[in-house]
């Protein structure tokens, strides 16, 4: 069972060695779903931007973590299966930020590719993107003082502070809280409706949720 591994995302998602998925949440539920199906999960690192385009042709069989407008194209979708939202990372000695508003003109770190419909909404053209390849390197910059802010995942960012708490690194605010799910290619020669028997599986029998508790 073949599942992308979006090289944009960083722990506690997905962990990367020369190129290849070593570790991370995303690859313990892959192993999980296929293990429950009686098959080998194995992994190819795709780049963000061609996701869609590996699932749509059949190159691959699934990817976790995507949600129907992150992702759009003819897709079987599994259940909600990881709750997670968009937070505001911000360096200890940048002006709080208490809501969307506050954000105006004031550059941002964001991943290339990614859409960030509600602030885009919220603040149009003075939405100012800094964009990076990916999580890892905006994690980087805020680190070393190259920006104040940058939007990330709640999981991502929570991980980064447990276990770098030397940054001292800060949530200002929550938005856009969503149950992240995994897509399916309707190409694929496994049927889906063994792919939902055994993620059901995985959640009523509480397996998701250990997952969860593991990186947080």
């Amino acid at each position: 069972m073949l599942f992308i591994a979006a090289t944009n995302h960083n722990m506690p998602l997905s962990r990367f060695h020369d190129g290849e998925l070593a570790d991370g949440l995303l690859k313990d539920l892959g192993d999980s779903i296929a293990q429950r199906m009686g098959l080998h999960a194995r992994y190819v690192s795709v780049p963000a931007k061609r996701v869609a385009d590996y699932l749509a042709s059949g190159r691959a069989d699934g990817v976790c973590y995507v949600l129907p407008r992150w992702l759009p194209g003819p897709f079987n979708w599994s259940q909600p299966l990881m709750p997670d939202s968009g937070v505001l990372v911000s360096r200890p000695e940048a002006p709080a930020v208490r809501a969307l508003s506050d954000l105006a003109n004031k550059p941002v770190g964001t991943v290339l590719g990614y859409s960030y419909s509600m602030i885009d909404s919220a603040l149009g053209r003075a939405f100012v993107r800094e964009d990076a390849p990916s999580m890892e390197l905006n994690i980087s910059k805020i680190q070393h003082g190259r920006m104040q802010y940058a939007i990330m995942g709640r999981m991502t960012a929570e991980y980064l502070m447990r276990s770098e708490p030397q940054h001292k690194l800060r949530i200002d605010f929550e938005f856009d809280p969503f149950k992240a799910q995994c897509a399916f290619s309707q190409k694929s020669a496994i049927p889906f409706g063994d792919v939902q028997r055994a993620i059901g599986s995985l959640v009523s029998d509480g397996s998701i949720d250990r997952l969860l508790r593991h990186y947080r």
